[in-house]
């Protein structure tokens, strides 16, 4: 009786191991699918300029439907944060070299893109902070990506830590 107990155990064992492999699979070749149609939002011409300036008005500068309408139509690619800088001394950087000057009064749509792509990418270096201070095994595949995204400036949708520290895992 316990032999049959086990051997069932076993089998469902190995086929709980295929399914989740095959979710894995079918997450990497979805993933592997999605392809940024969005533009370059510093590479825009001067109609370009004059013309998302004219969608914008709808909304108020700096309100979340005014970011989130440039986060859905353009993408910003940020300066990247020098190989020598630890991982965890991202945060630092970031808020020490990465400014808008101008005043707020004079922003224009770019302006609210960089600094709004600027914040996702502090929240994101603040996890990455916490996280890897406490975390003792090896950093996985997944966990590299997301830090050389956060080094070389790529803009991502990150909307919570929570979301991001859920995809360290």
């Amino acid at each position: 009786m316990e032999t049959s107990n086990i051997k069932v155990n076993e089998a469902e064992k190995v086929d709980n191991t295929k399914i989740t492999a095959q979710m894995l699979s079918e997450q990497e070749r979805l993933s592997a699918q999605i392809v940024d149609t969005r533009k370059e939002i510093t590479e825009l011409t001067e109609a370009e300029l004059k013309e998302l300036e004219k969608e914008t008005k709808q909304f108020e500068k700096g309100s979340f439907e005014h970011l989130r309408y440039l986060r859905m139509n353009f993408k910003h690619i940020g300066e990247e944060i020098p190989k020598d800088v630890p991982i965890t001394k991202y945060y630092r950087y970031i808020i020490e070299n990465f400014r808008i000057m101008k005043p707020k009064e004079e922003w224009t749509d770019i302006d609210y893109k960089v600094d709004n792509s600027q914040w996702q990418r502090l929240m994101v270096a603040s996890g990455l902070r916490q996280r890897l201070e406490v975390q003792e095994i090896p950093l996985i595949d997944r966990q590299k990506r997301i830090i050389e995204r956060v080094r070389n400036g790529t803009d991502y949708d990150v909307h919570s830590s929570k979301k991001f520290l859920e995809r360290l895992q």
